[in-house]
C-alpha cells in the first residue's frame, strides 16, 4: 500500500505508514466507538493520539504484534539511553542487536529522549509526560505481555516536533529585522550624505592664503575650484570681468557679502581684503570655474576708528583676475554700503554741572572713571586708560588725574577723555576741574524774633535766642552801647544760642544789635535785629523826644520821601515821630502784628509793627488812628515806610 504523506510502499496489512507513521486507512473508514478508542487500565494512553480510529485496527491483531516486536526492537537499538531516574533505563542499555531508529517510538522511548534534550515551549510533549511511567515501561519491555495485550492497544507513530520548526521562523525572524534595520541605517546614512553635500554647495568655506580664511569666506575644502552654488551661473550677463555681489543676514545676524565670479580656465582670482591676507583661488581645469564666495561684511571695513564724517562708508570689493601668462585685469563689482555708530562711552565721574569745574579734594587728586563697550580703547590727554571688567560683566576705565604742585587754589584745566574703537565712531569729552581751594561752609545765624521776643520788660531786660552752626563763637554790640549793655552768648550742642541784653532804667525805644559768629572751616556769620523798650505812655514818649527836639509829625515837619533818603540819620532812637493813617490790613507773621496803614493825606502805605498791647488794629478795620512811633527803613521789598508803632489813639 503507498502512503498518501510520504509516497512510500507498505505492505497492504499495515495500518500505518513505516516511514512517516501516517494512517494508511482512508478517510471515510468507519469511526471508532468510544470503547474501542479507551485503551485497557493497563495502558496510558498518549495525549497526543488522534481520536479517530477506524474498526479495521481489530482485524490486523497481527500486524499489531509484528509492530510491537519492532518497537521492542527499536528501543534495545537505542545508542545512547537517556539517564530518566527509572530501573528500566539499565535495561534499554544492555540489547546486544543494534537497529536503525524508526520514525514513531514508544511513549517511555520519548521520555527518554526529552530527558536529553527538553523542549520548554512544547505544551503537547509535557503532556505525554504526564502518563504513568512505570505502567507504560514495564509493558514495552515485557514481550510476552505486549502479545497478550487487550486487542484495543494500538502503537500510535510518535507525532512530529515543532521546535525545529519554531526555531526556523525564529532565525528568519532575526534575519528580516536586521535587512530592516540594515536598510533604514543605509537610508539615514544617505540622507546625511545628501544634506552635508547640499550644505557645501549652498557656502563652505574658500581656499585661503592664512589660517584665518576659513573663517572669512565660506568654500568647501574638500573640492576647491567647484562652484559653490550652481545656479549662481544661470545669470546670463555673468562674465569673468563681472561679478556678482549679495547682501545676506545669516542664523545670529552676521552681516555677509556674497561674492559670484566666473574664473577663467587656469586663471586665478584675487579679492582684496583691507585688514587681513587675500583671498586667492586658481583654476586649473580647462573649463571656466563659477565661483560664489559667501564673505563677513566686516573684512572690507576700514578695521580703523571713525570720524564723524565717516557715520556712511561706501564700500567697492578690489577683484583681480590674473590669467597663465601673467596679465591681469580688474573684475567690475558692484558696492554696497554701511552705516557706522558711535562708541558707546559714559563718563561716571567727576560729575559736574553745567559750566561749573569740579573741585579737587584738598590732595589734589580727581578720579575720573566711566563705562564702555568691549573693544574700545580710553586715552585722557592722550593717555591710554586701564580697563576693567566689574561683577556684572561691564567694562569700565578708572584714572586718578592729579593737579601739578605749582597749581594754586586758582587753577582750572580741561581735561579730554577719548573712547576710540574699530569701525565705531570715536567719542569725545571734555571735562573741567578746579585745583583744591578752601571754601568754608555756610554759616548758619538766625535770630528768633516772634511776638515780644525783642522787647524789654519793665525792668530792661530781655533774652534774645536762635541757632547757629554747633561750636560756632557769637559776638553782640548794641549801638547805644551807653544805655544798652549786651551779655556773653552761649551755644549748645545743637546750636542753639542764648543772648541777654540789659538796658539802662532812663532809656526807652529801641536799639539795633549786631550779632557777628564765627567757626574754623566755616564763613563768619553776621545779623543784626532791633531791641525795644517801650514807654510809660503816650505823654511820656512826646515828652522824651520834644525834650530833644527829635519829635516829628508827618507830613507837617516831614514828609515820608524825606525819611527814606535819609535813613541813616532817621533810623535811630534819636528821634520820635507820629503819622495820621488808616488801616487798610492787618498781617500777623511769627506772632509778630504788622499793620498795613494809608497816609490820609498824601495815601502813601507805610507798615507800622504794632508794640501797644491796648491797641487791636484787627478789630476796626478801616479805621483813622494817630499812631506814635520811631522809624526802621524799608518794609522788605516794597520800598514802603516801616515804623515800630508803641501807641495808637483815634484822632
Amino acid at each position: 500500500m503507498i502512503c498518501k504523506e510520504c509516497g512510500a510502499y507498505n505492505p497492504d496489512h499495515a495500518t500505518f505508514c513505516k516511514v512517516c507513521a501516517a494512517s494508511l486507512k482512508s478517510d471515510a473508514a468507519p469511526k471508532a466507538t468510544e470503547e474501542e478508542q479507551q485503551p485497557t487500565k493497563r495502558f496510558s494512553r498518549p495525549s497526543w493520539i488522534v481520536p479517530e480510529q477506524t474498526e479495521a485496527a481489530e482485524d490486523h491483531a497481527d500486524e499489531t504484534a509484528s509492530l510491537m516486536e519492532d518497537a521492542s526492537k527499536t528501543v534495545e537499538a537505542v545508542e545512547e539511553p537517556v539517564t530518566d531516574n527509572h530501573e528500566e533505563t539499565d535495561e534499554f542499555s544492555n540489547h546486544e542487536e543494534e537497529a536503525p531508529v524508526p520514525l514513531w517510538t514508544p511513549s517511555h522511548v520519548r521520555r527518554q529522549t526529552q530527558a536529553v534534550e527538553p523542549d520548554e515551549d512544547d505544551d503537547e510533549d509535557e503532556e505525554d509526560d504526564s502518563s504513568d511511567d512505570e505502567e507504560s515501561d514495564s509493558i514495552y519491555n515485557d514481550e510476552e505481555a505486549l502479545e497478550d495485550a487487550d486487542d484495543s492497544f494500538e502503537y500510535e507513530p510518535t507525532p512530529p516536533k515543532r521546535k525545529q520548526q519554531k526555531k526556523k521562523n525564529n532565525t528568519m525572524f532575526t534575519v528580516l529585522l536586521i535587512a530592516i534595520i540594515v536598510v533604514i541605517v543605509g537610508i539615514l546614512v544617505l540622507v546625511g550624505y545628501m544634506l552635508l553635500k547640499n550644505q557645501l554647495n549652498c557656502g563652505g568655506s574658500p581656499e585661503k592664503t592664512n589660517p584665518n580664511a576659513q573663517e572669512t569666506v565660506n568654500q568647501p575644502e574638500d573640492n576647491p575650484g567647484t562652484d559653490v552654488n550652481p545656479a549662481a551661473t544661470e545669470a546670463p550677463t555673468l562674465d569673468s570681468k563681472t561679478a556678482q555681489l549679495q547682501e545676506i543676514i545669516e542664523e545670529g545676524d552676521k552681516d555677509m557679502i556674497a561674492i559670484t565670479i566666473v574664473v577663467p580656465s587656469n586663471s586665478t582670482v584675487t579679492i582684496d581684503f583691507p585688514n587681513q591676507d587675500d583671498y586667492t583661488f586658481t583654476n586649473s581645469e580647462a573649463k571656466d570655474v563659477t565661483r560664489k564666495v559667501k564673505i563677513p561684511a566686516e573684512v572690507f571695513y576700514p578695521g580703523r576708528p571713525l570720524t564723524e564724517n565717516e557715520s556712511t562708508i561706501v564700500f567697492q570689493p578690489d577683484i583681480t583676475i590674473t590669467q597663465a601668462d601673467g596679465s591681469s585685469y580688474k573684475v567690475n563689482c558692484p558696492s554696497f554700503t554701511r552705516n557706522f555708530s558711535k562708541v558707546n562711552f559714559t563718563v561716571t565721574e567727576p560729575v559736574t554741572e553745567g559750566d561749573e569745574p569740579f573741585m579737587a579734594p584738598e590732595n589734589n587728586v580727581i578720579s575720573i572713571s566711566g563705562f564702555v563697550e568691549p573693544g574700545t580703547e580710553v586715552t585722557i590727554d592722550g593717555k591710554v586708560v586701564s580697563l576693567y571688567q566689574n561683577e556684572n560683566q561691564d567694562i569700565l576705565f578708572m584714572y586718578d588725574y592729579k593737579f601739578a604742585d605749582t597749581a594754586t587754589e586758582d587753577t582750572v584745566e580741561t581735561v579730554t577723555i577719548t573712547a576710540t574703537k574699530k569701525n565705531c565712531i570715536s567719542v569725545t569729552k571734555e571735562v573741567k576741574l578746579h585745583a583744591y581751594k578752601f571754601i568754608p561752609d555756610p554759616m548758619v545765624l538766625e535770630v528768633r524774633s516772634e511776638g515780644s521776643a525783642l522787647h524789654a520788660d519793665k525792668n530792661g531786660k530781655l533774652t534774645v535766642t536762635g541757632t547757629t552752626l554747633p561750636g560756632a563763637t557769637l559776638t553782640a554790640t548794641s549801638d547805644n552801647t551807653t544805655n544798652v549793655l549786651c551779655g556773653s552768648v552761649t551755644v549748645d550742642a545743637e546750636g542753639n544760642f542764648s543772648l541777654p541784653i540789659t538796658m539802662e532804667e532812663s532809656f526807652y525805644g529801641m536799639s539795633v544789635i549786631t550779632l557777628n559768629a564765627e567757626k574754623e572751616g566755616a564763613e563768619n556769620g553776621t545779623t543784626k535785629f532791633t531791641v525795644t523798650r517801650g514807654f510809660a505812655d503816650k505823654a511820656a514818649f512826646v515828652k522824651f523826644y520834644s525834650s530833644k527836639h527829635n519829635y516829628l509829625e508827618i507830613p507837617s515837619k516831614i514828609k515820608i520821601d524825606e525819611l527814606l533818603a535819609n535813613k541813616a540819620q532817621y533810623a535811630t532812637n534819636e528821634y520820635g515821630f507820629r503819622i495820621t493813617a488808616t488801616v487798610v490790613e492787618v498781617i500777623t507773621i511769627d506772632g509778630d502784628t504788622i499793620v498795613k496803614m494809608s497816609m490820609n493825606k498824601t495815601n502813601e502805605t507805610v507798615y507800622v509793627h504794632n508794640l501797644s498791647d491796648r491797641w487791636t488794629p484787627g478789630e476796626n478795620v478801616g479805621g483813622k488812628y494817630n499812631v506814635y512811633g520811631n522809624f526802621v527803613g524799608t518794609y522788605t521789598d516794597t520800598g514802603c515806610c516801616e515804623f515800630y508803632g508803641w501807641f495808637a489813639k483815634k484822632p
